[in-house]
């Protein structure tokens, strides 16, 4: 009981000082209309085990919005590439360059999250995160830019789905959402977080063995759409929070945002899967 009324106080306080300050300490809110037109996109970038995920999948279930983990697109491209036997390696340039020009990528929603496919390829959530994938995701997508071109343009495709409009706007989390893939984002947050917790997240929250910290010195090294704070971003330090405040915190910027849109004409929660 203590736990949870000292999240609604954090939570109020958080509220409280948002409307009080408005986000034009960092960037001034406008009242700009996104593609989305009368709905919200909200994207959610930072470093490898930076909690993006969980907090992305709770605004989205909180605010009624599409879940967009654009890291699944790379991953499945990684998956193909891996199951073909086309290797991370400047050699095969031009053979997945020519791969890309002839695959086939399809986006739809499952529930109110994003899937994509790739020939015919989908993943499961536990397939995406494959060992294999896992140590070789990175070193495609920062050794051929053909990749992140073709990811760019086939995410954004998800803002043309038909059922988006069953829902208030779409909440992105990867690499580079507020950078190159929505840049004209309605809300940017840029988390970050210690060495050490982003670490013991990765080992004891997801499981997962391989080093965040080794993965973002590909990712933010590259010479083509490096990973960068967005312009105009919310800083979030993720890892001197629990987890609760800080889909609090998350969540008092976007209920700006939502306000400020004019909430009123967005569409009524529905109950979503779990």
């Amino acid at each position: 009981m203590y736990s949870t009324m000292k999240t609604k106080l954090f939570s109020f306080a958080l509220l409280m000082v948002v409307l009080i300050f408005p986000i034009g300490a960092h960037c001034e809110v406008d009242t700009e209309i996104s593609p989305l037109e009368n709905k919200i996109l909200v994207t959610i970038d930072g470093g490898s085990a930076t909690k993006k995920s969980p907090i992305a999948q709770a605004l989205a279930k909180k605010f009624n919005l599409v879940y967009v983990e654009t890291g699944a697109l790379y991953r499945t491209i990684a998956h193909v590439l891996i199951q073909a036997g086309i290797m991370p390696e400047p050699k095969n340039e031009n053979t997945i360059d020519e791969f890309l020009r002839d695959a086939k990528c399809e986006c739809f929603l499952e529930g109110w999250k994003t899937k994509f496919s790739i020939n015919g390829v989908c993943l499961t959530t536990k397939e995406l995160r494959a060992e294999d994938i896992n140590a070789k995701v990175a070193k495609y997508s920062s050794l051929f830019k053909s990749i992140s071109d073709f990811c760019i343009k086939h995410i954004r495709e998800v803002i043309n789905l038909e059922e988006i409009q069953k829902f208030n706007g779409i909440v992105a989390e990867g690499r580079t959402c507020g950078t190159y893939i929505f840049p004209e984002a309605d809300v940017k947050f840029w988390f970050i977080a210690t060495d050490s917790a982003r670490i013991d997240f990765r080992l004891n929250v997801e499981k997962e063995v391989d080093n965040p910290l080794e993965r973002d010195k590909l990712d933010f090294s590259r010479t083509f759409y490096p990973v960068a704070k967005p312009e105009c971003a919310i800083e979030v330090w993720t890892s001197s929070r629990s987890m609760e405040e800080n889909i609090a915190l998350a969540s008092a910027f976007v209920e700006q945002k939502l306000d400020v849109k004019n909430h009123s004409r967005l569409q009524k929660p529905e109950v979503l899967l779990p």
